[in-house]
């Protein structure tokens, strides 16, 4: 029997954002905290063992598995979309890139309206956040809970990568993260000692025996109650029963791009017309629930390699269970690393003000839509659009919660990510062709050599992009009727209601979106707990 169903905060969804709040909000020991996530144990070797970042995505028990509509600009292929369903999210089943984003990023979202998230701002945030392997300076955080490393470079072909990138003109980076981000660099990572390095490793764990937290997994929260425009209690269920969670003062969603705005339009906050199609009775009219949704969109870019040299042959026949059984004894090689050792953000030309591309760069091939973990041979430039122009929207397909929602990125509509994204595969190009690569090289396998002129190579985009697995903004931040919140997650209109998670970024940012969330929510949450 439950001893408790009324607690000071209820805390929606248990990635990044969640873990964070839980574990800050919980240092007062005079509040209660209740973190509710829908799935289940990441007590699993595929999650632990950074290696296997492919294998813990497809996992029918960790990921949602959520499918887009058919999308009109690329040839209507539905776009395959992994979301952790796990005790941390989808940091659990990621592919552990740790990146903070461009300070251009934030100024810009400052100049938007919300003067409190300047970079100097969420400098500080950033700082505490983490603990950086290479040492801590004006920029970087020293005894955060979070860990971050520099990838060992095991791979000559991630050695190529970077010395094509100097031939090519770009700088090589010491740190990314730091002042400049600018060039070339060697991959930081969500890990710690050969172990993936989870928000549940690095928030939630550590203080998982605190007497005032309570956590609820394979749980699905079917919506949120109101007494008038408050926020009063959470209705979930779990193993078939009905179950209301009170909260006294917030509930606090951290659900994510995708499910937050459903959780709100289920609940009857949201476009009133769209609401009224489903029968669902409005509390706030707020049509900027699930609008606006930004992601990254990605284009493999291919080449052959000669025998012995693509990561790939490494991991063949019995090869791959050498490698499992020397991180299962040593926590180290080729399982401890998360195959992406070298990366880059690069300008799409001359006349951006900063890098509008990113590279993330594999020592073999992959079939990144894929629904199961593949490996080829060969290397890949996984080249990212960064701040795509292009939106998509979020809306429901029913009134039962176990539905999925309709989701729709419109990747490719606007021209100018068509543009960017042609621009960056023609760079790419230019860095496959450095000396470095020379040895390393064979044919171009995708686009294929065919592929030169700019109606080429968007017919080739409109069947090989995908999704880089970051989507964000759709209940936004901001002053203006199109958003949801104000400037620290309060949803407008409401009480005891707030938003901490990708899904209020005023815009997408320039990198992978684990660590931007959570500087997030730490910063939100240092609003809560101030004195």
């Amino acid at each position: 029997m439950r001893k408790n169903l009324s607690f000071d905060f209820v805390i929606v969804g248990s990635g990044p954002a969640g873990c964070v709040l839980a574990n800050r909000l919980s240092k007062n020991a005079s509040q209660n905290i209740l973190l509710i996530e829908a799935g289940g144990s990441d007590q699993r070797l595929i999650i632990q063992m950074p290696a296997a970042f492919a294998m813990a995505a497809r996992h029918k028990n960790l990921d949602w598995g959520y499918v887009t509509e058919p999308e009109e600009n690329l040839g209507g292929r539905k776009i395959l979309e992994h979301r952790g369903k796990v005790l941390g999210g989808s940091s659990s089943i990621n592919g552990m890139v740790a990146n903070r984003g461009n300070k251009m990023d934030y100024d810009g979202w400052a100049s938007d309206g919300l003067i409190d998230w300047s970079f100097k701002d969420c400098l500080p945030h950033f700082k505490n956040l983490e603990t950086f392997q290479m040492g801590s300076n004006d920029w970087r955080g020293r005894d955060g809970p979070q860990s971050i490393e520099q990838s060992n470079i095991t791979q000559k072909l991630s050695h190529a990568f970077l010395c094509a990138g100097k031939e090519s003109g770009y700088n090589i980076n010491d740190d990314q993260n730091g002042q400049y981000q600018e060039g070339f660099h060697i991959t930081q990572t969500l890990t710690k000692n050969g172990r993936r390095a989870s928000a549940a490793d690095s928030y939630l764990k550590p203080i998982i025996n605190r007497d005032n937290l309570s956590i609820e997994t394979n749980c699905l929260v079917n919506s949120v109650e109101f007494d008038g425009k408050r926020a009063v209690r959470i209705k979930a269920e779990k193993n078939g029963e009905i179950i209301h969670f009170e909260a006294f003062r917030e509930i606090i969603l951290c659900a994510g791009a995708i499910n937050t705005p459903k959780i709100l339009m289920l609940s009857g906050v949201g476009d009133k017309s769209h609401l009224a199609h489903h029968d669902i009775k409005s509390v706030v009219d707020l049509p900027a629930v699930g609008k606006n949704l930004e992601n990254h969109p990605i284009a493999p870019i291919v080449y052959g390699s000669p025998p012995g040299v693509s990561l790939s042959e490494k991991l063949n026949g019995w090869k791959k269970y050498k490698i499992g059984l020397q991180w299962l004894l040593f926590k180290n090689g080729i399982g401890a690393s998360t195959i992406c050792e070298v990366g880059s953000f690069f300008k799409s030309s001359d006349n951006v003000a900063y890098p509008d591309l990113q590279h993330e760069f594999y020592p073999l091939s992959s079939l990144i839509r894929g629904e199961k973990s593949n490996f080829g041979g060969g290397f890949m430039f996984s080249l990212g659009l960064m701040r795509p122009k292009s939106k998509g929207l979020i809306r429901l397909k029913s009134a039962n919660p176990k539905h999925d929602p309709e989701i729709i990125y419109n990747f490719l509509a606007d021209k100018c990510d068509r543009n960017i994204l042609t621009m960056g595969l023609r760079k790419t190009r230019e860095i496959a062709q450095q000396k470095a690569f020379i040895n390393l090289r064979r044919e171009e396998i995708a686009p294929g050599p065919s592929v030169i002129s700019d109606n080429d190579i968007l017919d080739w985009l409109k069947t090989s992009v995908s999704t880089e697995y970051h989507p964000s903004s759709t209940c936004r931040m901001g002053l203006d009727d199109n958003s949801v919140t104000n400037s620290f997650g309060l949803v407008h209109n409401t009480e005891g209601l707030r938003i901490v998670d990708a899904s209020i970024m005023r815009t997408n940012v320039t990198a992978n979106l684990n660590v931007p969330v959570l500087m997030i929510a730490e910063k939100i949450a240092a609003h809560l707990t101030s004195p």
